[in-house]
């Protein structure tokens, strides 16, 4: 402030000097302005005061600890530097609040002895101040030589003002919104704002920032204030909520009138807006006047206090993470109930930081093991091998009966999970004893549930129980864990899907359960097998609208391991639905949420859809390549061996390696009679294994296992009966097979199988053609191939399911139909080595059979590759359909 005119002298109360006599005039008279004899007057009276004052109890406190002389000396000083001045004089004093009484007193006797003087004195003070100045007030001029006035905020008018003078008007428009937003209209917050943007003016479209100068000013504006200001500022900035005076009245250590007072301050000066600070970054600039020590002692203190009063566990546990610290065991019980909490509600992150303060600070080695099983439990929502990677130790806290009911079973579970079985056994055997002799129902219900999945996952594997055991329940049921029926329900469902097709009752339940029950980490298992079971049911547009709900609920749950999961069961039904294309895409992205090690033997899910879409489209799947190397070997054990083994044996068919097809479909039809699943509706292997064995030329023993199939898959089973129809068919003689094609589609248009019914109509339109009914064939050829082209899928030719012996009834090529111009540019040579690749054999298989070299196998490939106009293996079969046989005489020998 400068006065025109006249003589300005100004001064800065400050707290540090509130006990010193006088120590406010000596700052203010101490002014070039002011003549040098009355200068070392005031500095004297001032030195005087503070010598005489020296060893008294409450130095400062009133103006009867100055001396009377030294006072009249000083008052006397002061009227005559007003009186000498040659123009008028203006007192101002910031922040007089914190003045010492003798100044103040002194001030105030010659204000009411200078009425007709050429004086103002400008005062400026907190109105909540603990002293508030009563002494200047009530001594003090009335009306109107004394005026009070109360300074409000800046409107937001008035912000835009002030920064239009210091960043332009252009930038001021673009800021200022948000600028009166952060200060509230706090004059010293906004210009530490435009300190902060003035970087930013020169830019074409500002950005507003928040950084140093607010910081600075906030904190300038923080410490003018009383103690308890700052108090309550800094116990505001580690909460997240609103919290009542009452409540921060005790954080704070301070009485509910003062707290209320500094509450008020705080809104009164822009600095909190409904209770809590108006920017995020305030609280940062609040507590880094703190020592690392001091802020953990803030929060340990804030925690105690919130607990104490009732709070959410959540809450008193986040502050007990700002504390990095626990001080005593009280506090492990709170998080562990966060932790759980925070689990429930997907914030896995918060749960985890919980646990692990937790398992930091515990000394009880049982509760740790407990805290342990609860980190691998939160874990594994998201990252099952970083979750499995704990296991090892858990396993000798459960042989040392530390854990106990879902604690123990998340340990089993893993092991099932990730395949050890046996270990997996154990401990279940070790829980049930200890569940029976203590009589605890609930343990019980969750190791029943784990064995439930033991024994679906590895059938014939769980061996026994604990006698007094229950085995199942109903969720009310006294004593059991809903959760738990839960999960093992789910196996049951599981296991039934994969030993017979779901009758009405099953997927009545299912229906049921998808209807009913949302999404969490309980229902989960559940919710699965149902949707399995609408698939199985053949219920595939129902499957694939509750399979987007759950994805978007496991979305938005943060339920990445179920996310997966639905996603890879979604590529499934779109690929019963007829498009790979887009089954491809979703497995790509279930591996993409879920890298292919955490999936454990669950990964034979998407792997064995993956392989079978990229028979179909032709295309090589990067993430299936990548899968099948994290793919554990003791998958093949299992139910999803069985998928696997069927999806891979497809892929070598398509490739030519026609051995290597029967040896995987045998392989799969061994594993499904071991486990006792040979269920045709789950695995159809015959059909797949009488395709190889086909073009290998032995249809006698295809028969043989498609007749088997028919036996145990009747007509109420249109998807494998009609597939089971159009192999057998490739069996039969010419005049039979229109017969059993025409039967296939009829089955296949009872259900929603569109490729297969596009392979069976194609079938029939070669067989029609085979009759010499060219054109009825044509125009059903032509239609099957659109309904394939639609979908991105080539049909294989018929001749891939037709035997040797067939081969010379093959119809006669009409105009436009065939390429016999192309296969008759073939040598010798050349067609030898192709029927060869034709009929499943490798290149050195080849080379070692027509004794020549793998380079020169290699070379009469490419060569056919050109005449023929291919690119791939896989198309030999349709291109060389009208070839006369000749070696192939040879392979069936």
């Amino acid at each position: 402030m400068e006065a025109r005119e006249g003589v300005y002298l100004g001064a800065i109360a400050s707290r540090a000097e509130q006990t010193v006599p006088f120590g406010l005039l000596a700052h203010l008279l101490h002014s070039d302005k002011i003549n040098a004899h009355l200068r070392e007057k005031v500095e004297r009276c001032a030195a005087a005061a503070r010598s005489e004052s020296t060893g008294r109890d409450g130095v400062g406190d009133s103006a009867d600890d100055v001396a009377p002389r030294i006072f009249h000396e000083m008052c006397m000083t002061l009227l005559d530097v007003v009186e000498q001045a040659q123009s008028p004089v203006v007192l101002g004093i910031d922040d007089v609040h914190y003045a010492d009484t003798a100044s103040l007193r002194c001030l105030s006797y010659v204000v009411r002895r200078l009425r007709s003087a050429r004086l103002l004195v400008v005062l400026n003070e907190s109105p909540h101040s603990r002293r508030l100045a009563t002494l200047s007030e009530a001594e003090l001029p009335a009306e109107p030589l004394v005026r009070f006035l109360k300074l409000p905020l800046l409107s937001p008018q008035g912000v835009e003002e002030v920064m239009a003078l210091h960043l332009g008007r252009a930038a001021a428009q673009v800021l200022a919104a948000d600028a009166f937003r952060v200060t509230g209209g706090n004059t010293a917050l906004l210009h530490g704002l435009i300190e902060d943007n003035r970087s930013t003016v020169e830019a074409d479209a500002p950005q507003f920032r928040v950084a140093d100068g607010f910081g600075q000013a906030l904190i300038s504006c923080l410490f003018r204030c009383e103690p308890e200001v700052l108090q309550v500022a800094r116990h505001l900035a580690v909460l997240d909520d609103v919290p009542s005076v009452p409540v921060l009245a005790q954080l704070a250590d301070m009485d509910q009138e003062t707290t209320a007072q500094a509450l008020d301050l705080l809104h009164e000066t822009g600095l909190l807006s409904g209770g809590m600070f108006r920017h995020s970054h305030a609280k940062g600039v609040v507590l880094s006047g703190m020592t690392a020590v001091q802020r953990a002692d803030l929060h340990v203190h804030t925690a105690n206090v919130l607990f104490k009063k009732g709070f959410p566990a959540m809450t008193v546990a986040g502050h007990l993470l700002g504390a990095s610290r626990v001080d005593t065991d009280c506090a492990i019980p709170i998080l562990h109930e966060a932790a759980q909490q925070a689990v429930s509600e997907g914030n896995v992150d918060f749960a985890v930081d919980c646990l692990r303060i937790a398992l930091q600070y515990d000394t009880d080695e049982r509760r740790k093991a407990t805290t342990t099983a609860m980190i691998v439990r939160a874990t594994w929502r998201r990252d099952p091998y970083a979750a499995y990677r704990l296991v090892g130790g858990l396993i000798e806290d459960s042989r040392a009966g530390h854990l106990s009911g879902w604690r123990a079973s998340s340990v089993i579970d893993a092991l099932i999970w990730f395949g050890r079985p046996e270990e997996a056994n154990e401990l279940l055997l070790r829980g049930f004893e200890a569940a029976s002799k203590a009589h605890d129902m609930v343990a019980a219900s969750h190791l029943e549930a784990s064995k439930a999945w033991l024994e679906t996952i590895y059938p014939r594997r769980g061996n026994g129980r604990a006698p007094g055991i229950p085995h199942g329940g109903e969720p009310a049921a006294s004593g059991v864990s809903p959760e738990a029926w839960a999960k093992g329900r789910a196996a049951e469902i599981f296991r039934g899907n994969l030993t017979v097709a779901p009758d009405v009752r099953q997927l009545n339940e299912a229906q049921q359960a998808l209807r009913h029950y949302g999404l969490t980490e309980g229902t989960a298992p559940l919710l699965m097998a149902a949707l399995y079971t609408l698939m199985y049911a053949e219920r595939l547009q129902e499957a694939h609208e509750w399979a987007e709900e759950l994805i978007a609920q496991a979305r938005q749950g943060s339920f990445t391991v179920w996310h997966a999961m639905f996603r890879a069961a979604r590529a499934e039904i779109l690929l019963r639905q007829g498009e790979p294309a887009s089954a491809e895409r979703e497995v790509e992205h279930a591996l993409t949420l879920l890298p292919a090690r955490n999936w454990g033997v669950m990964l034979g899910l998407p792997l064995s859809t993956v392989l079978h879409a990229n028979t179909l489209t032709g295309h090589a799947s990067a993430v299936a390549e990548e899968a099948q190397c994290a793919m554990p070997q003791v998958i093949f054990e299992t139910p999803y061996g069985m998928r696997l083994l069927r999806a891979r044996g497809h892929r070598y068919l398509a490739s030519g390696q026609v051995s290597a097809a029967l040896d995987d479909f045998l392989a799969a039809g061994e594993l499904a009679e071991r486990l006792g699943l040979d269920n045709p509706v789950v695995i159809p292997w015959r059909s797949s294994a009488a395709q190889a064995l086909i073009r290998l030329g032995d249809c006698k023993q295809a028969q043989v296992l498609l007749v088997e199939q028919l036996r145990r898959c009747g007509p109420e089973y249109p998807r494998i009966h009609a597939e089971t129809l159009r192999v057998l068919a490739a069996t039969n003689t010419i005049s039979e097979r229109p017969r059993l094609l025409t039967k296939a589609s009829e089955y296949l248009q009872m259900c929603e199988a569109p490729l297969e019914l596009s392979f069976a109509l194609h079938d029939l339109g070669w067989a029609w053609q085979e009759q010499g009914q060219y054109s009825k064939g044509r125009q059903i050829m032509r239609r099957a191939g659109l309904m394939a082209e639609r979908r991105g899928v080539r049909i294989p030719s018929p001749a891939a399911m037709r035997s040797v012996g067939d081969e010379q009834s093959s119809p006669s090529p009409q105009p436009g139909t065939g390429d016999m111009g192309a296969t008759e540019a073939l040598s010798d040579a050349e067609t030898r080595v192709a029927q060869l690749a034709v009929g499943g054999y490798s290149n050195r298989q080849i080379a070692s059979r027509l004794f020549v070299t793998v380079s020169t196998v290699e070379q009469h490939l490419t060569r056919v590759y050109r005449k023929l106009n291919i690119r791939r293996r896989t198309d030999l079969v349709g291109a060389l359909q009208n070839v006369e046989p000749t070696e192939r005489d040879e392979l069936a020998s």
